[in-house]
């Protein structure tokens, strides 16, 4: 199998963060940052750009890299279904240009359930996945570190 490049947003307005809600494989809800695979001869940026009309209606302009991470399915809780899936994802921190079209996103995923804004200081009790990224994510939030690539985080 080939390995997937992806992208993720980071959108922080007023102490939170922006979080897409999506039913898990056990029926039960987990939430991720919106985010997607980057397409044949798109830029990351411009993949940022395009999942987040997609996914949640709005439009972002990304900023800097926070993190590199890896999820390489075979060394995880989900091995069984996810052996053969390895995928690089870039963390791109965002700031919105666009609001109006919130929760209009053009291609919701199946499993979408909701867009939540979760505040930043309560995030590691909500089932955020992956939850070994949240310390780091809020740290480079608060600028207390440098980007960094993270490893293998699912």
């Amino acid at each position: 199998m080939q390995i997937r490049s992806s992208v993720q947003a980071v959108i922080v307005m007023d102490d939170n963060i922006l979080t897409i809600k999506k039913r898990a494989y056990d029926n039960k809800t987990m939430y991720i940052l919106p985010g997607g695979g980057q397409e044949h001869g798109e830029t990351l940026r411009d993949a940022v750009i395009r999942e987040c009309v997609e996914e949640t209606g709005l439009i972002v302009e990304p900023k800097e890299l926070l993190f590199v991470s890896e999820y390489i399915g075979k060394n995880h809780q989900h091995a069984a279904w996810d052996a053969h899936v390895h995928v690089v994802v870039h963390l791109f921190r965002c700031s919105l240009v666009d609001e109006s079209g919130f929760n209009q996103g053009t291609e919701q995923d199946a499993e979408q359930v909701s867009l939540e804004w979760i505040p930043l200081d309560k995030l590691s009790s909500y089932d955020f996945y992956p939850k070994k990224i949240v310390p780091s994510l809020i740290s480079a939030l608060r600028q207390e570190h440098t980007p960094e690539y993270v490893g293998d985080m699912g």
